[in-house]
């Protein structure tokens, strides 16, 4: 599977590009790490990294399966299938939040993460 580092910073609010859909869902995302305990350190997001790896080895989390069109930057047409998953994480601080991922599934079956939503509190 595929987790990309910018999802990873997308989670705990690090580059994030400013705008009406990112700002917010990033800062409630940050601070929800930060509720379960979580801090941007490499040693935190290789802990979450395991979460979401554990997530797409699970075959009875997914809640939701789809297909999307877009245009990809050359300008092409794609479809992608898309997976949403359900998961608990449970944080250094003993706390657990709810996690609604979404995943790609490549032609290969392996799984690319898209965006991943923390929710919880």
């Amino acid at each position: 599977m595929d987790i990309p580092e910018r999802k990873l910073d997308y989670l705990f609010n690090q580059n994030i590009a400013p705008n009406a859909h990112n700002t917010p869902r990033a800062i409630q995302n940050a601070q929800q790490m930060q509720r379960l305990g979580f801090w941007n350190t490499p040693s935190d997001r290789e802990l979450v990294r395991k979460h979401l790896t554990s997530v797409v080895q699970t075959p009875n989390n997914i809640v939701e399966k789809f297909t999307k069109t877009f245009m990809d930057d050359t300008g092409t047409i794609r479809e992608a299938a898309i997976e949403v998953r359900e998961s608990l994480i449970s944080g250094k601080s003993g706390k657990f939040s709810q996690v609604k991922s979404s995943w790609e599934v490549m032609p290969d079956e392996t799984c690319r993460l898209v965006s991943a939503e923390l929710y919880g509190g």
